[in-house]
């Protein structure tokens, strides 16, 4: 969580703190990740020992050294699709390479709902699904093939209990104030007569 925190920390506001990653399970990437590690790295590496010469060096160095490079990007493209959950809120990264990458927010106050799907023997054995925060706008984000799905369901919505309980102490605390400014003016023998609450407060 450490790890994540630090990668992920240009993503959050100020006072933001990451609770919770939902990832996509390993099941929806090993196929790029298996097939670059082949013909990318294991091929060359083997054509090279094969023909150990200086031309082959460079040749099949610089096909591995791609190979290589393609490697990292899918295994960060895996890594960082992914929902945030955060104290005050979700945000939906969706990355595809080190100069092209989005986000989308939903907060807590317009968080309505949160679901997931497992279809088939594997999703169950694997405990993968298809994961969607719902919102007032409509505008829902879905993450496939997540990890967890039921433990990320239960990780946000604590996250929006813990911000809505937050949200009404600070809304009571706030009354509170306004009251007490109101019983003072009184005491100290101020007409409220014909003044408005924000001439009060």
């Amino acid at each position: 969580m450490i790890f994540d925190r630090i990668l992920f920390a240009s993503h959050l506001q100020d006072d933001e703190k990451l609770i919770y990653v939902v990832h996509s399970h390993w099941f929806a990437a090993y196929k790029p990740i298996c097939k670059v590690s082949f013909f990318g790295m294991a091929v060359p590496a083997l054509f090279f020992t094969m023909f150990p010469t200086q031309v082959s060096l460079w040749i099949f160095g610089a096909w591995f050294a791609l190979g290589f490079f393609r490697f990292i990007h899918e295994v960060m493209d895996w890594y960082f699709d992914a929902l945030l959950v955060t104290n005050f809120g979700v945000i939906d990264l969706d990355w595809r390479s080190i100069f092209d990458k989005s986000s989308q927010r939903i907060d807590f106050d317009t968080l309505t709902g949160v679901s997931f799907e497992k279809r088939g023997i594997l999703s169950n054995i694997f405990n993968f699904g298809n994961f969607t925060i719902q919102s007032f706008g409509g505008d829902n984000l879905n993450l496939p093939i997540a990890v967890s799905p039921q433990h990320a369901e239960r990780e946000v919505m604590e996250a929006k209990e813990k911000y809505t309980h937050e949200r009404g102490m600070e809304d009571e605390k706030v009354l509170k104030e306004v009251l007490a400014g109101m019983v003072q003016r009184q005491v100290r023998g101020e007409k409220e007569r014909g003044k408005s609450l924000a001439d009060l407060i």
